[in-house]
């Protein structure tokens, strides 16, 4: 910004000067004075400037696109811009989830945009958020069960809430904004000039997916409840560049409904569980093996004891996209289903006969509330 000096001390100089003529014993006459006052405020116009000169700056106003993907509006968003690499260098927290704006200099600026705050999310940790090529979403494991006989040791990922996430790069250029370099009256210079404005339009796309698992089971009318466990899913995902984590975990399947099939003695029990899908290198079929997903099934039969059955369900499971396949892209995750389905001929569950005792003799319980019974029923083998 270029120095302004003020009125009043440039008149001030002026008449000092025609002072010193004035008292000097050089005879100018009325004109020779007249003279002399025009020059010096000529001069003193050129030497001192009366504008302030503000640098260009653009105004971008971000509006957010909730519904049309993620299906709701959040309280609330966490936006992280990257000015000129990889260091997220501004983090915004805001109730106003529609639109934002900043004052950003020229340069290229990468941004993510998430629901919520890192701190409201208990099912998932936050990992590298000064960094938009690394900044990921993790999650966490499950600390409220203890495991039974069937499952000793393991270990369970939470199922994730809702997260959605938005992705640009924003780039301005000095001639994008090179019309707004501004000269203001020094008179106004508190007043803040016209800026560029641009308008970036953003689109949230849901950042999970869900597990669907439909089971065929033969002696249907001996089972009293079930549990389950399935290896090889996602424990999270990459926040700028979508893809899922190469790491995995185990998800526990344990509220089922179940719909007997007629007279038969067999019928179906369903489940679906929030996930991240599954890891980044195995969205297709043809890239996993079977005992990359293991899926374990642990029935409560009706005279307490407990029957297990395993399957390596790499191979069967699939999207429920044209080719039963993801790509890493979140415009073919959007409200997709990993779908599991066992039924004939593939070698369902077969539960033996078994004679009911008085405890057991109701029927399917889809809440395994006995199981969670601070050990009253045996569930050991």
């Amino acid at each position: 910004m270029i120095k302004v000096e003020s009125r009043e001390s440039r008149v001030e100089s002026i008449l000092s000067r025609l002072l010193r003529i004035l008292q000097s014993s050089l005879p100018l006459g009325r004109v020779g004075v007249g003279v002399v006052l025009v020059a010096l405020l000529l001069e003193s116009c050129e030497r001192r400037p009366l504008e302030v000169y503000y640098h260009g700056i653009a105004q971008v106003r971000i509006n957010m696109d909730w519904q049309t993907y993620f299906g709701e509006t959040p309280t609330g968003m966490t936006m992280l811009l990257a000015k000129d690499g990889d260091a997220v260098t501004t983090s915004r927290i805001s109730n106003n989830v529609h639109t934002q704006v900043f004052q950003l200099e020229p340069a290229t600026y990468k941004l993510i945009v998430f629901n919520q705050t890192v701190d409201e999310f208990g099912s998932m940790r936050f990992e590298n958020l000064n960094s938009h090529n690394d900044a990921a979403a993790r999650a966490t494991s499950i600390t409220t069960r203890y495991t039974r006989a069937w499952d000793r040791g393991a270990v369970y990922m939470a199922d994730p809430e809702l997260i959605g996430c938005a992705v640009d790069t924003i780039t301005i250029t000095e001639e994008m904004i090179e019309d707004y370099y501004t000269f203001v009256d020094y008179r106004q210079r508190g007043n803040v000039p016209d800026t560029a404005q641009f308008v970036f339009d953003e689109v949230v796309n849901p950042m999970i997916t869900h597990l669907r698992a439909r089971i065929y089971v033969k002696g249907y009318d001996n089972m009293r409840s079930v549990e389950a466990s399935i290896t090889g899913m996602a424990d999270g995902f990459y926040m700028s560049r979508v893809d899922r984590t190469v790491e995995s975990g185990t998800m526990l399947l344990d509220s089922w409904t179940a719909t007997p099939n007629g007279s038969e003695n067999t019928g179906w029990i369903t489940t679906e569980i929030s996930t991240f899908g599954m890891p980044f290198g195995k969205e297709k079929k043809d890239d996993r093996l079977p005992e990359d997903n293991v899926l374990t099934l642990a029935f409560l039969l009706k005279d307490g004891t407990v029957k297990t059955f395993e399957y390596n369900v790499g191979k069967i499971m699939k999207y429920e996209t044209k080719s039963g396949d993801a790509l890493t892209k979140a415009e073919v995750l959007r409200d997709i289903i990993v779908e599991i389905i066992l039924d004939d001929p593939i070698d369902s569950p077969d539960l033996p006969d078994v004679d009911p005792d008085s405890k057991n003799a109701s029927g399917f319980d889809a809440h395994v509330d006995d199981w969670e019974d601070g050990g009253t029923i045996e569930v050991g083998f």
